[in-house]
């Protein structure tokens, strides 16, 4: 279960990076 949290994490935090990176293409 604690695996599967991290992988969540993990993939939030790379979602967050991806949009802050679209946000400053677009800046």
């Amino acid at each position: 279960k604690i695996k599967n949290f991290r992988l969540q994490l993990r993939g939030v935090k790379d979602k967050s990076f991806f949009l802050f990176r679209l946000t400053k293409l677009f800046a």
